[in-house]
């Protein structure tokens, strides 16, 4: 009976080591990565290291590429003005 019982205390003890001791995923360990904020301005949307792009405004696209095209479109206005 000793015997007997020694040994399911045995096996009882070895079955909750082995379950503390499964292998798991050293990335949860690791930080997460922080949230990009969200742009404002045009040259905050054109930085696309430090804001998300994704987070931008389709009124604040619009009007930045709006901005982006006005100068282009007046420098060849002047070209063709001088030419």
């Amino acid at each position: 009976m000793t015997l007997r019982s020694l040994t399911l205390t045995t096996l009882f003890a070895a079955s909750l080591f082995a379950a503390g001791a499964q292998a798991h995923d050293p990335a949860l360990h690791e930080p997460a990565p922080a949230a990009k904020a969200k742009p404002i301005t045009c040259e905050e949307l054109a930085d696309t290291e430090r804001y998300s792009a994704d987070l931008a405004d389709k009124a604040l696209r619009t009007t930045c590429e709006a901005e982006a095209k006005k100068p282009k479109d007046s420098k060849a206005v002047t070209e063709e003005e001088r030419g």
